[in-house]
């Protein structure tokens, strides 16, 4: 059944979605899609893309436009001719079945900053994305945990620093200590520290954790101060006098009967 045609030639209205019942006016839209109005209250048709752009063939699906670009998606990295405007694939993954090839883009858009994508893949799983994109690589800058980075010849791919302490001890208060032993900050800063000395009866961490230097080589001070122990039952009694403090290779002094831990950072 075909509804019955009105021409709109004096847009006056605007957009009216409170208006569900009755027949078409010709002076409002309910709904304005790839199109504008003119002054004169004329609706037009918005004019298509002239770009040209060539794609490999059978290897991508869907396309949008974002920051300046054209975005098409694809489950494997693709090349990509140069073209105005720039063209990019996006890499979208199966999260159970990475070699998955998708079947189409349901929805592409920006949402808060970044593309939201709707894909649905060949064996008819749909998954929605939210491609965060991370900032350019660059050489020599530091980089968190967590950061995401994206190469300088864009693939498709956003990557995200793991520093790859996660099988190392978090640091604790009060633990023993020995050389060699490696720990890592509660909070990770992406370094890893290793007992490069210790000193005392029963080297030990300290009570409160340490401010950690972020630097190659670095080293941190722990003091566990146990200059004066609990008397021992039947300790005999004697002179009590602790002696001076020693000044040790790294101009720290040491109090008589404290234990400490030095940490590098690596």
């Amino acid at each position: 059944m075909t509804g019955r045609i009105v021409t709109l030639t004096a847009i006056k209205g605007g957009i009216n979605r409170l208006r569900t019942k009755g027949g078409a006016d010709a002076s409002s839209l309910y709904d304005l899609v790839n199109g504008y109005v003119d002054q004169a209250g004329v609706p037009r048709s918005r004019p298509g893309s002239k770009s040209r752009v060539s794609l490999p063939v059978g290897a991508t699906k869907g396309m949008c436009a974002y920051d300046g670009k054209l975005i098409v998606f694809s489950h494997v990295p693709q090349d990509i001719p140069a073209s105005t405007p720039a063209t990019e694939c996006e890499v979208l993954k199966h999260p159970n079945t990475p070699d998955l090839p998708l079947k189409e883009i349901h929805f592409a858009g920006p949402f808060l900053g970044y593309l939201y994508v709707v894909a649905e893949f060949i064996n008819g799983d749909v998954y929605h994305y939210w491609l965060q994109r991370g900032t350019t690589w660059e050489p020599g800058k530091v980089y968190l945990p967590g950061a995401l980075v994206i190469p300088t010849d864009p693939n498709g791919i956003a990557y995200q620093l793991d520093s790859g302490t996660q099988t190392y001890p978090v640091w604790l208060k009060n633990i023993a200590r020995a050389l060699g032993d490696v720990v890592v900050p509660t909070t990770d800063n992406g370094y890893k520290y290793t007992v490069t000395d210790v000193f005392g009866p029963a080297p030990r961490s300290g009570a409160i954790e340490p401010s950690w230097p972020t630097a190659d080589g670095a080293t941190v001070f722990e003091d566990s101060d146990v200059a004066n122990p609990t008397p021992v039952v039947g300790e005999q009694s004697g002179n009590n006098n602790l002696p001076p403090d020693v000044t040790d290779r790294y101009q720290y002094a040491r109090p008589a009967g404290a234990t400490g831990v030095y940490t590098e950072a690596n």
